[in-house]
């Protein structure tokens, strides 16, 4: 058997669905010689969620868990879409140094095949490899453009290859602290710009790593990602991860594919599969209650003078609950 993978993944109970899917797909599609050391970085998961999870492991992959204390980050600006486990990413060469190398990855994902050819890039003289998400000269983009960007392109935070040794080197932790206290008040998505703006020897890997559910599903030339992304790929190399995703991310939609009342069929496959099955239905059975009731939300989300009464009413048109 090769080497162990190492992988972390951080996510709290309101994610535990999403996380389940995520690390199941990657186990799923591990090849023969693959074996992963999968780190949960958390801060307060239940005994009966660590379980389910623990229950996970297999012969192609041990289960681990890091409690973090978000004391951490306590200076740090979060909302309720950015929690502190955002950040937990970040100090990964700090969590687990037994390693060269360490894989980060969001849990809004399904891993369609192995990762050792990810985790063999050579990153000598790179801080971390990452998928360019869109150049920072576009016009047409959805990041902020901050003047500290000095490379040709912004990267993806939710897929992040660490090289431990570089990022010590450089001091890149102390880089993300400072530039969390400096840009503090100017964070939208707090990780992403906060890895941009502290690493500047960045590794481009395939787009294949990161293929955004609207560019997998749908005809892509018509979506509003590749307005940004035909700056950086062409359509042969989006054709090409299409074909052969690695990862496909579900990122940028205002509703999550898991909590769609149709989510796509290979993703609806692991719900079924879940502990969480069963919590799901019921979910879903509220949705489509509350679905019947939406020209009242829908005047409601209008007409409220709370705006946190029209922003809950919006949330229920959009099944986003």
């Amino acid at each position: 058997m090769n080497k162990s993978i190492p992988i972390a993944f951080s996510f709290d109970e309101n994610f535990k669905l999403p996380a389940w899917i995520a690390i199941k797909s990657l186990i799923d599609n591990a090849s023969r010689q693959t074996f992963y050391q999968i780190y949960i970085l958390y801060s307060n998961l239940s005994e009966e969620t660590k379980k389910d999870f623990a229950n996970l492991a297999n012969s192609h992959a041990a289960i681990n868990f890091l409690q973090i204390d978000n004391q951490r980050f306590s200076k740090a600006p979060k909302s309720t879409a950015w929690p502190y486990e955002v950040y937990y990413r970040l100090i990964i060469p700090e969590l687990i140094p037994e390693y060269d190398k360490v894989i980060y990855s969001d849990v809004d994902v399904m891993f369609k095949g192995d990762l050792s050819n990810l985790y063999g890039q050579n990153l000598t003289n790179y801080q971390i490899g990452a998928v360019a998400a869109e150049r920072t000269d576009e016009i047409n983009g959805i990041h902020q453009h901050f003047p500290a960007y000095k490379g040709n392109y912004i990267y993806f935070s939710g897929l992040i290859v660490f090289n431990n040794k570089k990022c010590k080197e450089d001091n890149i932790i102390e880089r993300f602290f400072d530039n969390m206290k400096k840009y503090r008040e100017k964070l939208k998505m707090f990780d992403l710009e906060v890895m941009n703006l502290s690493c500047n020897k960045i590794k481009p890997l395939g787009f294949e790593y990161c293929v955004l559910e609207n560019i997998y599903y749908g005809k892509y030339q018509q979506t509003q990602e590749y307005q940004f992304l035909k700056n950086v790929y062409s359509d042969a190399e989006i054709d090409a991860a299409i074909e052969k995703p690695i990862i496909v991310h579900y990122a940028g939609n205002i509703i999550k594919m898991w909590k769609k009342l149709k989510p796509e069929k290979d993703y609806f496959e692991y719900i079924k599969q879940s502990p969480y099955f069963g919590e799901y239905q019921i979910k879903q059975r509220k949705k489509k209650l509350l679905r019947c009731l939406n020209p009242i939300w829908y005047l409601l989300s209008r007409i409220t003078p709370i705006k946190s009464y029209r922003k809950k009413f919006r949330n229920i048109l959009r099944g986003n609950f």
